[in-house]
This record gives C-alpha cells, structure tokens and sequence, in this order.
C-alpha cells in the first residue's frame, strides 16, 4: 500500500513537472520565433547593406543631399524662390538641418555637378583624384540624372521627382570598411549583434520545442491513467461539457488576440514583454488543459456523449426565417417551430427507448415510421409553403436589374407569403413612378432649355443685326462707338453660350445625329491644333505633340470630333498658365484610339475631375476668363454618342483630358 502511495505521489510530480517543461518550452519557442520573425529581414540578409534599416538611411541622406543641393541650393536662392515667409522659413529650417546630418555623417560620400556650368560638390576632398570612380567601385552606390537612375540597393525615396528637368548628376555610396562615428556605423554594429543573437534564438527554438514536444507526448500517453502502467479510468468529476469547454477556449483565444496586440502601445518594451509572456502563458496552460481533457474523453469514449446538446436532446435541424407583413415571425409561426422541435424530441427519445427496451422489433419499427412520417409531412408542408420563395427571389433580381415590368404570378404564390409578394408588386409600381418622374423631369428641363435658349436666340440675332448697322453709321461720338464696340462683345458671348446651351442639351438627351465613318484621328487632331496654333502662341503656350508614325482610324463623327477637339483646345488657351507647355499625345490600343492633352492651370483646381464635366462648373471660381462651363460637358456628352470614353485626371495642378473612341474595323 504504501509503495502504490509513493508511486502515485511520484507520478503526480512528474506530471506536474511535464506540464513545467511544456510551458517553459512553449515560451522558449514563442520567443525565439518571434524574435526570428521581428528580425527575419536581417535573418535573411547576407550583408548589412542588404537590410531595410541600412537602405532607409542610404534613401533618406541621398534624398537629403540632392534636396540640399539640387531643390534647395543656398539661403539666397530659398529667398528668391518664394515670397512665402512661411515657406521661406520652412526651406531655410530644412536647409540648416540638411547641412547639419550631412556634416554628422563620416561614410556616406557624394558628388553632384552640373552639367551645364560645371560647378560640383562632394565631401570627397582628398580623399580621391576620381571621385566617380572612387564611388561606383563601392558596393552600396547610386547614380541619378534627370533621365535615368542606377543603383546597387533598392531606393525608398523619390530621388527622380527631385532631378526631373534639371542638368544635374548625382553619385553617392557609402564606403567601406565603415568608421565610427556616424550612424551607419552604429547601425552596423546593431545589425552584428542581431545576428549573433539570432543564431542563439534558433538554437533555442530548437531545443525548446524539441523539450516542449517530448512532455507533451508523455502527457498525452499518461492522461486518464491513475498510475503510470494503470488502466485507463474515466473521471466524470468536476468535468466540463465538451462544447461549453470548447467555447470557453475560443472565446479566451479570441480575447487573447484582441489584448496582445495592444499590449505594445503606449507600454515600455520589458513591461510588454512580461505582460504578453503572462498572456501566452495563460493561452499554454488553457489550451493544454483542453486538449489533455479531449485526449482523455477519446480514451474513454465520451466526447460526444459529453457535450451539452447531446444531454439536452437532438440539436435544432433548420431554422426558416420567413417574413410576413413586415414582422420577422408571425406568433403562430414560433409556436410552430416549437411544437415541431418538441414532437420530434419526443418521437426520438421513444424510438430510443424501444430500442433499448426491447432491442428494435415491432414497436421500434413502429416508432421510427412515425418519427419518419412525421418529419416527411413537415418537409412536405413546408415546401409547399415556400414552393414560390424562388418566384419572388427571380422577380427582385429582374426588378433590381432594371427590369420594372417583370410580372410577378400571384396565382402560385401560397398565402403565406402573399403579403411578401404584395409588398414587392407595391415595390416595383413605386420605382415604375420615380422612373417616370425623373424621365419626364428630365424631358422637360430639356425641352425647356431649347425652347429658352430659342426663344433668346430670335432677339439677339436682331440685337446683333442693329450693332452690325450702328458700326456702320459715320458716329461722331467716341464714346457711342466704344458702347457699340462693348454690345458687339457681349452679343457675340451671349449668342456663343446659348449656342453652347442647345448643342450641350441635345448632346446630353442623344437628339444628335451621329454618322460612324472612317476618320484618321491623328490628321484631324494635327489639324486642329495647326488652326489654334496662333492662338496658343498668343496664349504664350508652348505646343508639344507626340503622334505615332503611322494612321490611326477610328469610327467616328467627324463634325463631332472636331467640336470635342476645338473644346479642349479652348479650353487649354483659356485655363492654361502662361509660359507653360501643353502636351498632345496621340497613340491607339487594341480596341480604341485615343488622344490626351495635358496642361498647367493657372488656377488652383480645388475641385473633382467628375465635376469639372457638369453644366456650368468651371475651374476657375473667380469665373475672370471666358469660359461657359459648358465646353467640357458637351466634349464629354459627344463622346459618349460615339461609343467612346472620355476621362478627366487632375494631379494638382496638372490637368489631363483623354478621349477614347473605337477604332476603324474593316467589314
């Protein structure tokens, strides 16, 4: 007896201390994972030049030192630049700290130079006869201009925004062997440390999941044993159901992935250390308990007869969720379920008990035809019941397809979900209304800015006649012939509007009638901008045009396609900011050709592309040029009659029109 004591007094011990070792491993393997994980980048890196940390400091000193001297250049040239004091400052802040990180830097070298003039700088002085060379024989270099780029790592920083149209060049390295000082030379000694201690973190990984897997093999065989060569007893004391215990631990494994990773915020490193070592510690312990308690009940075979569901009766099979009259069950309905879910509970507990009582025959079988007759009629009433379910889902799908006259058969709908059925008729009569309303609103603010615009249009053609007239009387007065001028002005703009005001209204209702005929769209648009050329000279705009060698066919309009043209061309002459270039391009794809203009504003466009194409939206607010607001709508309006796609893009200051239209297809 007192052997047997002592032998399970020391198996207790031992089960204690493998639990230990499971959590100690746990931890051990967890850590050092996770330690590889947090430094996999420099795990895998064969240098140190080969890191993130090292090219994020390479980046930001090569964006630095082009800012400093490419953008910044001196203190008088910021001064010159912008009469923003603001900004001035800003620039000069920026300039000072450009120059004192780059004075605190002892491997990282540069050297710029003009093209133009000549004029470099470096921080290679004395150190090299040939500093180009000196610099592309290092194996962490760089090479930018305002065309092309070089380098041996991968650049985070946008160097090229900085050179672009500029006569400078730029090489920069950092060489090697590093000095101390700066910090690449700390960073460098981190990046050796790190690697020292994560071959240490992989040995201990090793080690401890290799403990941790041993323990836990020996648990797993001791669970339910009371000795360690005893027989396997089940225990049903102070036992938790299987599918509550199996909730339990989701619900802490959900809680422990919403707390770990706010651990870190706001919290030192050690103190969010040991707080999620606590957090994977309670996990380990959770999960440990929860699988040796599965282990044992597959021992004894109890996991399903030990779940909550299973003592309380057979799980709940569907559950129909049906609405009626707006109500999501009707009283009747709940009882319903109720009574089906009971009579079944019933019927299975009495096929169970005749099968134990007297092991199947007559009066089991008798039990289970009703059970199953039972459940047949159910299904069967039930399928009637929901038989139209298919009906009403096909008529929703086709009325949120647009389809408002799809016919909904009321006759093979069951009472039940008539009141579904109706509210889906009353459904599609209402969107049938606001369909008609909108189209007849439509219609008639159409129809109403043609009969205005019309009606505008027969007096101020005879308005214009008469000033045609007065201009031609020998008047005397300088001052009537400076009105008459003005009326002249006014006339022509406000004659030029309502025309823009039909044409857009027309396009806009498809009352315009479009040829699709064979139009070489690069000769149409050399052409037009060869009739504005003066014009865009005037503007003080530089036209650049970028066209394929060969013609590009496209189906067209061409009376369309020159107005879409004249549009964006008038509108880059009225918008555009002088001294500025204007690009054209021209090129084709599989399906469409296309041309794009490109301009500088010279307002401010604090707007969405999708506006600037609405009726009498311009992007200048101040509304000082010419514009209607309209040239763009009705670009847009014309295209869409084409079968073509017509894009806005705005990048600050940057306007981009593109228009697509289909190509030519021989038949």
């Amino acid at each position: 007896m007192d052997t047997k004591l002592k032998n399970t007094s020391h198996f207790k011990w031992t089960k204690l201390v493998a639990i230990i070792i499971v959590w100690l491993g746990f931890l051990g393997t967890m850590g050092g994972c996770f330690y590889l994980f947090e430094n996999r980048h420099i795990a895998k890196s064969s240098s140190y030049i080969e890191t993130y940390s090292f090219e994020n400091n390479f980046s930001e000193l090569l964006y630095n030192t082009v800012e400093h001297y490419v953008t910044l250049q001196n203190e008088a040239n910021i001064k010159y630049s912008t009469d923003d004091l603001h900004t001035e400052a800003e620039n000069l802040l920026r300039f000072q700290r450009i120059k004192n990180q780059l004075s605190a830097i002892d491997n990282f070298f540069y050297y710029i130079c003009n093209t133009e003039n000549g004029e470099t700088w470096s921080n290679l002085a004395g150190k090299t006869a040939d500093p180009i060379q000196f610099i592309q024989k290092q194996p962490a270099n760089a090479y930018f201009n305002a065309w092309t780029s070089d380098s041996s790592i991968s650049i985070s920083r946008n160097v090229e925004s900085l050179m672009a149209d500029s006569p400078y060049e730029t090489y920069a390295a950092v060489v090697e062997p590093l000095q101390a000082g700066d910090l690449f030379y700390d960073d460098y000694m981190d990046y050796m440390q790190t690697k020292a201690r994560i071959n240490a973190a992989t040995v201990i990984s090793i080690i401890s999941f290799i403990l941790m897997a041993i323990a836990f093999i020996y648990l797993i065989y001791i669970t339910g044993r009371r000795e360690p060569e005893g027989q396997i007893v089940p225990d049903r004391t102070g036992r938790m159901y299987t599918d509550v215990h199996t909730i339990l631990v989701l619900i802490a494994a959900m809680l422990s992935l919403f707390i770990a990773p706010g651990i870190s915020v706001d919290v030192p490193k050690v103190l969010s250390i040991i707080a999620i070592a606590v957090v994977l510690s309670l996990d380990i312990f959770i999960g440990l308990f929860y699988v040796l308690s599965m282990v044992e009940q597959i021992k004894t075979g109890q996991i399903f007869t030990n779940t909550l569901l299973y003592k309380l009766g057979s799980a709940l099979n569907a559950f129909l969720r049906l609405a009626f009259q707006g109500k999501v069950f009707k009283e009747w309905i709940l009882l319903l379920l109720l009574g089906y879910g009971l009579i079944n509970g019933l019927l299975f507990i009495l096929c169970a008990e005749t099968y134990r009582d007297y092991f199947g025959g007559v009066p089991f079988l008798f039990m289970l035809l009703l059970l199953l007759a039972f459940n047949a009629g159910s299904i069967y009433f039930a399928a009637r019941s929901l038989v139209a379910l298919p009906q009403i889902m096909e008529a929703v799908k086709e009325i949120s397809a647009g389809n408002l006259d799809y016919p909904l058969n009321s006759t093979l709908i069951p009472a039940s979900l008539a009141a579904f059925a109706e509210d889906i008729r009353s459904l599609q009569g209402g969107l049938k209304k606001a369909v008609i309303a909108a189209v007849k609103g439509e219609r008639m603010k159409t129809d109403l800015i043609t009969n205005v615009s019309h009606d505008l249009k027969t007096p101020l053609t005879s308005i214009i006649n008469y000033v045609d007239l007065l201009k031609k009387e020998n008047l005397e007065n300088e001052a009537a012939a400076e009105y008459i001028n003005v009326l002249e002005e006014k006339s022509s703009r406000l004659k030029q509007l309502i025309e823009d005001l039909m044409e857009a209204s027309k396009a806009s209702s498809r009352n315009l009638a479009v040829a699709g005929e064979k139009v070489d769209l690069q000769e149409l648009m050399m052409q037009a901008c060869g009739e504005y050329e003066e014009k865009i000279q005037k503007a003080q705009l530089e036209l650049h045009i970028l066209a394929a060698d060969e013609a590009i066919f496209v189906r067209a309009d061409g009376k369309h396609m020159w107005r879409i043209a004249e549009n964006l061309l008038s509108n880059v002459i009225k918008y555009s900011m002088p001294h500025s270039r204007v690009y054209v391009d021209i090129a084709s794809d599989n399906a469409y050709g296309t041309f794009t203009i490109k301009n500088i504003s010279a307002f401010p466009l604090n707007i969405m592309p999708e506006q600037l194409t609405e009726r009498f939206v311009r992007g200048d607010e101040s509304r000082s040029t010419d514009g209607s607001g309209l040239g763009l709508s009705i670009a847009q309006s014309l295209t869409d009659l084409q079968g073509g796609k017509f894009q806005l893009e705005i990048d600050g200051d940057l306007f981009k029109a593109t228009v697509a239209i289909p190509l030519w297809a021989e038949e």
